[in-house]
């Protein structure tokens, strides 16, 4: 709460700053049109038991009250539509306050929060218990053996709370089996190797970079689809 008290003191002071076209506050029906769409990224800023008790499918789940709520919205792509929401939306306005203020281009804030989202009988998902996270680490000498030491690597810097990486995830796990022997496809938490992705100058997730005999040769930003990844893959070969 601390974190969240010392969030409304920035957007206090750099509110004058916001584009109030930059945020717009929709009800439930509008903000379902744009889930439905597929267009943006859907974004829960509530607590994780909040969360785990009922959520809209495919959100990205980040809790404004921890103080790791700025660098992990900052990771997420700010050229896409945000579609932000919570219980009763006095905690969402102040998320899309921010996320204005640190040039996300376009935000819709359900203004009566996931309560509303209810009333009309839209649907949620609840979430099993969080498993916790067994993530690779990588220091500098650790990754440059990985992609150095096969001929084609793709890695995908992804985050265990992102949704667009979540939805990705199987073409990922099918990319590995499909080329095996021939190109090692690789999942890197962020998170868990914060150096590397500085190192590679991963700004948001996911993202995919390829190496061909330890040099990167492409790179995107953004969730693509197995046939897009394969295609790519096939270039390099």
């Amino acid at each position: 709460m601390k974190y969240l008290f010392l969030l409304l003191v920035f957007i206090s002071v750099e509110g004058f700053k916001t584009n109030a076209q930059v945020i717009e506050n929709v009800d439930a029906v509008k903000f379902k049109q744009l889930v439905d769409s597929g267009e943006g990224i859907i974004l829960d800023v509530r607590t994780p038991g909040e969360v785990a008790r009922g959520h809209i499918k495919g959100a990205t789940a980040i809790n404004i009250g921890e103080q790791s709520f700025a660098t992990k919205v900052n990771l997420l792509q700010k050229e896409k539509p945000i579609y932000v929401y919570c219980l009763t939306g006095s905690r969402s306005v102040y998320a899309a306050k921010y996320m204005a203020q640190v040039g996300f281009k376009k935000i819709y804030n359900l203004q009566l929060g996931i309560v509303e989202w209810n009333k009309y009988g839209y649907p949620v998902e609840k979430d099993e218990a969080t498993v916790a996270s067994t993530s690779v680490q990588y220091n500098e000498y650790s990754f440059s053996k990985l992609i150095e030491s096969n001929k084609l690597v793709l890695i995908d810097f992804h985050a265990i709370w992102c949704a667009p990486c979540k939805k990705m995830a199987p073409d990922i796990d099918k990319l590995k089996v499909d080329y095996k022997g021939k190109a090692e496809i690789v999942k890197v938490d962020i998170e868990a190797n914060e150096s590397i992705a500085k190192l590679y100058n991963v700004v948001s997730v996911p993202t995919l970079i390829l190496f061909k005999n330890g040099k990167q040769v492409w790179s995107k930003s953004g969730a693509m689809n197995y046939d897009e990844l394969s295609s790519i893959i096939k270039q390099y070969l």
